[in-house]
């Protein structure tokens, strides 16, 4: 087994295109499953006051 861990600096809402070419490309090896998709936005800083 192979597992690929993959960071991607795409648009957000892009998360699921990007898992769909991933995984139809990995399939020309064998068997593939996503395991998990995390989209990680991007956050304005805070203060803690």
């Amino acid at each position: 087994m192979l597992r690929i861990i993959t960071e991607v600096d795409a648009p957000p809402g892009q998360a699921i295109g990007v898992k769909e070419v991933l995984a139809m490309e990995a399939e020309r090896y064998g068997d593939t499953r996503v395991i998990s998709v995390v989209e990680v936005l991007p956050e304005q800083m805070k203060i803690q006051g």
